[in-house]
């Protein structure tokens, strides 16, 4: 399991959520299922298993609906949240 693409797909959520803020609404649904299967396919191929990659991803487009709605989380407080969710530790990102 490679805790680096996580890391990865959550630092990438605010230029996620800024690519698709201008998106009509009638388009963002269908987005967002693109994006949900794309961070589920990355997770599972770097070693995650079935459940973890329901999970995360789970939580992930959690905090991308989030910043959609201007949550105003930063990067980090995005990622202690995921960690904090999943029992997870590691080397948080500093910021």
């Amino acid at each position: 399991m490679e805790i680096g693409i996580l890391e990865n797909i959550i630092l990438g959520i605010p230029r996620v959520a800024k690519a698709m803020e201008d998106l009509p609404v009638e388009q963002l649904w269908s987005v967002l299922g693109a994006v949900e299967g794309s961070y589920w396919r990355a997770l599972a191929q770097y070693g995650f298993s079935e459940p973890d990659c329901h999970a995360l991803t789970s939580a992930v487009m959690r905090r991308l609906k989030g910043q959609l709605g201007a949550d105003g989380l930063t990067e980090k407080e995005m990622m202690i949240r995921v960690y904090q969710e999943f029992g997870l530790t590691g080397n948080l990102v500093s910021g």
